[in-house]
């Protein structure tokens, strides 16, 4: 086969791929965070604030990258977003103060930034829309299987390699994967045949007037997920769990995201998104709450399958915004994945400051709740996609 040209499902896989390698560092922050807490004498909302800035760069770097992802057919986005994020990720355990932490934060969430409104709405172009939920799952799988194995990988590298070598070892497959798709993705070709024209301020305002109420599910569903990604190691720190114990915990956890993105984005394009939608948001609450008030094992379980199902919205929300807007997906991508993952990111440091005041048990709680605050939006986005 020539790599130069490569069918499009070959190159959604490539995507796949580096979104695999993008987000494999997703659990260095919450996974390092109790070490770095302890080492650098930090509250637990000033650890909050660490994730915080980081959504706060996504939630606005997200729709800037979009914009011009939208209107250029080179994939320099999807190129450079990985080897940032792998960087700032990597180095993050060995901040030597907070400012290093929080700079290190900030560069892994800027190459996560970069990477994703081109790689999302890349998938949109590629495929011309056709089967638009199963690619976006396809594509979000790669993404998902790196959150799972993201706690392994990190404390598996920090076991064996060190934590001051580990982005040595952990660029290589980076950089190789970058390459490769420089070569087997030449150009991410708009088929829709219309690039936007507009500014960055209207074009986000236009695409945004179509979408919102997904946004809005987006985003309680990202402050449930964030939050439960950042607080529960420390939550199994605090009950005297090891490192390995941590990454253990997220592993099984975030695990069930891998699967019931696939499973439920079939289930969608048959019996409609909404329809989907709805039972999903409700069930998830009914898993997180008890999972938060219960402890070992049992918690544990409890806490995969609501998340799984939680993880489940993210590609039928997807396609349904870049239905909305085929003429800017990137920019919808990035709405629906970067301004709602930035915003919801925003809640990690009062909610740390919840935990100070009133203890985890409360915050852990809450981010159960949230998705129920989602449903209501639910009931309105008949206007916001095709069924």
């Amino acid at each position: 086969m020539n790599v130069r040209n490569a069918r499009p499902p070959v190159q959604i896989a490539l995507l796949g791929l580096l979104h695999f390698l993008n987000d494999v560092n997703v659990a260095f922050l919450p996974t390092f965070v109790p070490e770095i807490v302890r080492r650098l004498g930090l509250s637990l909302a000033q650890a909050g604030a660490l994730n915080s800035l980081a959504g706060l760069i996504t939630m606005f770097g997200q729709p800037l990258f979009g914009y011009w992802s939208d209107r250029t057919e080179r994939p320099w986005c999807i190129l450079l977003g990985p080897l940032l994020a792998c960087i700032g990720a990597t180095l993050f355990p060995i901040s030597p103060n907070y400012a290093a932490a929080l700079f290190l934060a900030g560069l892994w969430s800027t190459g996560s930034a970069i990477f994703h409104p081109q790689g999302s709405g890349g998938v949109g172009h590629l495929c011309g829309g056709c089967n638009l939920s199963t690619y976006i799952a396809i594509f979000g799988l790669g993404g998902m299987l790196a959150a799972s194995v993201s706690p392994l990988y990190a404390v598996t590298l920090a076991r064996v390699i060190g934590v001051r070598w580990m982005w040595a070892v952990a660029i290589v497959p980076v950089a190789a994967a970058t390459a490769l798709a420089f070569v087997m993705i030449p150009k991410l070709r708009d088929r829709d045949g219309v690039f936007v024209s507009t500014g960055i301020i209207r074009s986000f305002g236009d695409v945004f007037g179509k979408v919102w109420k997904v946004w809005l599910v987006s985003v309680f569903r990202s402050i449930s997920e964030q939050g439960i990604r950042f607080f529960l190691p420390v939550v199994v720190a605090a009950r005297g769990g090891t490192l390995e114990m941590i990454g253990t915990v997220l592993f099984v956890v975030v695990i069930s995201s891998a699967v019931s993105p696939l499973v439920f984005s079939r289930v969608a394009e048959r019996r409609g998104r909404n329809r989907t939608l709805a039972p999903l948001l409700a069930v998830s609450p009914a898993l997180l709450v008890p999972a938060a008030l219960t402890e070992g094992w049992v918690s544990v379980f409890l806490y995969m399958l609501g998340y799984g199902a939680l993880a489940a919205t993210e590609p039928i929300t997807n396609a349904m915004a870049q239905e909305a807007a085929p003429h800017a997906r990137a920019m919808a991508s990035s709405i629906i994945m970067g301004f709602a993952f930035g915003l919801g990111g925003l809640f990690t440091a009062p909610l740390g400051a919840v935990a100070d005041a009133f203890g985890l048990h409360v915050t852990m709680v809450l981010l159960g709740l949230a998705p129920l605050f989602a449903l209501p939006a639910v009931l309105g986005l008949r206007s916001a996609a095709k069924e």
